[in-house]
């Protein structure tokens, strides 16, 4: 994200004459101070996304580390270009082996404790990340589980972390965190293909649903297969996530019209309804699965009660 648009403007006891200067386009709102002394243009900071702010602020504040720091925690896994539901922190986190307690601070939260970086570093700004293993188990161990589920689950899903190593270094009880941890393991896995899948099968398990397969082939007399997202063997229903973009992404589309597209998609359901098992197909939206009872409530349209 380096680039002449974002190119970060710090002021110096060296330049007083720049420092004045960039104080005065500050004031006059064609500057937005990321931290003190460093500024950005507005327009970039009103395009870039949040998840881009953020590492804005990280590069903002890398000069003030200290060496033996390392960004941690989601600062980490945005770096990484791990996916995030909501909005990133405000303030950016660091373990630094000089705090020993955590430290809040604007813009920024020390963590204790020296941090794993693992044998092959990856860094951002100059400044070490902590290992995809570490900042995987600081997620789970620290925020909601459907928004470490979809970070982890992504790193799973490319090869970065193997679901084995990620539940041996889980905490165990009655450590802080360790009951969550072990939600966000149990809907890992590294066949979903989207954080739209991620993201249902976290809420599955929340809901206390029994483990679906994954990816889940149906194979057609015809000759036709049709490979879905969840498959519930013992009850006989499949859940699809229905995301928006699997009708509107040219990519997704194939070279369809949207309304093929539809068509498309409802043949090919009718047909999975038809395959021997099959009881009911539930289609979440993200709607249903930014709230749980939403969720629940869906299934239960559908005769489906844990």
């Amino acid at each position: 994200m380096t680039t002449e648009r974002t190119r970060l403007l710090r002021a110096t006891s060296l330049d007083p004459t720049g420092s004045r200067l960039l104080q005065r386009r500050h004031r006059a709102g064609q500057l937005v101070r990321i931290t003190d002394g460093v500024y950005v243009d507005a327009q970039v900071w009103r395009e870039v996304s949040s998840t881009e702010q953020h590492l804005l602020i990280a590069r903002a504040l890398a000069p003030q580390l200290r060496d033996d720091a390392a960004f941690s925690h989601l600062t980490a896994a945005i770096a990484f270009g791990w996916p995030l539901i909501g909005s990133p922190p405000q303030r950016v986190h660091v373990t630094d082996a000089a705090t020993r307690k955590t430290e809040h601070r604007a813009h920024l939260v020390r963590h204790a404790g020296p941090p794993e970086t693992g044998t092959t570093p990856s860094s951002f700004a100059g400044v070490r990340l902590t290992s995809a293993l570490r900042t995987a188990v600081d997620l789970a161990t620290t925020l909601e589980p459907s928004v470490a589920a979809v970070a982890i689950d992504h790193a799973v899903r490319s090869g970065t972390l193997s679901v084995g190593d990620f539940e041996a270094a889980l905490p165990m009880r009655p450590r802080r965190g360790s009951v969550r941890c072990r939600t966000v393991a149990a809907a890992l896995d590294p066949l979903h293909e989207s954080v739209g899948e991620s993201f249902a099968a976290v809420r599955m398990v929340e809901l206390g649903f029994p483990r679906p397969a994954a990816q889940h082939e149906f194979r057609h007399a015809s000759g036709a297969v049709d490979r879905v997202d969840f498959w519930f063997e013992d009850t006989g229903v499949v859940v699809e996530f229905d995301g928006k973009q699997k009708y509107t992404d040219r990519g997704m589309l194939a070279g369809r019209a949207p309304g093929d597209a539809v068509w498309h998609e409802k043949v090919r359901e009718d047909r999975i309804r038809s395959a021997p098992g099959v009881r009911s197909v539930v289609r979440p939206t993200w709607w249903h699965l930014v709230d749980p009872d939403r969720l629940r409530a869906l299934f239960r349209q559908h005769r489906i009660v844990v």
